[in-house]
């Protein structure tokens, strides 16, 4: 395995990694770091006094559902500004698959097309009675939206804790295929997300772990030259 952004990195051979680089064949594993360039926070930051972890808890939603809601239209309205930046722009112009476990939607913003959103995103709300799925716009229209075809309440198109991710099986899939996995902004802490670079390993893939300031260091990986 190979790190870049730590103390060790200039010990690298960079422009070896470039050559031996097979964008055919490369899945990338993102997670909230790849995003604090576009000045997204991480998880332990809170939102109107909202802790943004205890978005992710099913509980918050039933118990205060106007004050997550109110922490909801903030988020939207602060990640819709956000821009791609360099390191999700470098994967797409690659066009390298994406597995990401950010809900941000910044891999599509850049133009990457094979995209599995692990835990979902902030483009959909979803009705848990009758699981239709919505355009998250109508939290900016309703205080409590509610489903318009079952007139129940409408949730975040985003994974809560304690329910299974999104197509993990297809997942699997392309990293068992990989001959090179990316794993960018994060610590792979929680099954069963950290499984994947395990089944990397084990089919022979070659990881790459880029730590931090992946929009600093993608691009030179990629060798496109180092990112200011």
């Amino acid at each position: 395995m190979y790190e870049l952004g730590t103390a060790n990195t200039n010990e690298l051979d960079i422009q070896g990694m470039t050559n031996r680089l097979n964008h055919r064949n490369t899945v990338a594993l993102t997670g909230a770091g790849i995003s604090v360039a576009s000045g997204l926070p991480l998880g332990n930051e809170a939102v109107n006094g909202i802790p943004l972890n205890a978005l992710f808890l099913l509980d918050t939603w039933l118990q205060r559902p106007n004050h997550a809601y109110d922490a909801y239209r903030s988020i939207l309205s602060r990640w819709r500004q956000a821009s791609p930046n360099a390191a999700h722009r470098v994967l797409a112009a690659h066009q390298i698959r994406i597995i990401t476990q950010n809900i941000d939607g910044l891999h599509r913003d850049a133009g990457s097309r094979d995209v599995i959103e692990l835990h979902g995103n902030l483009r959909e709300l979803v009705c848990l009675t009758c699981e239709s799925v919505f355009s998250s716009d109508l939290a900016l229209q309703q205080r409590i939206p509610s489903c318009p075809t079952c007139g129940k309440q409408l949730f975040p198109g985003f994974i809560m804790e304690g329910y299974p991710v999104r197509h993990i099986a297809r997942a699997v899939e392309w990293v068992a295929a990989a001959e090179y996995l990316l794993v960018i902004g994060t610590q792979l802490a929680m099954d069963p997300v950290r499984r994947l670079r395990e089944i990397a390993r084990e089919r022979g893939a070659d990881v790459f772990w880029v730590s931090e300031k992946a929009e600093y260091w993608l691009p030179a990986l990629f060798g496109e030259g180092i990112q200011s």
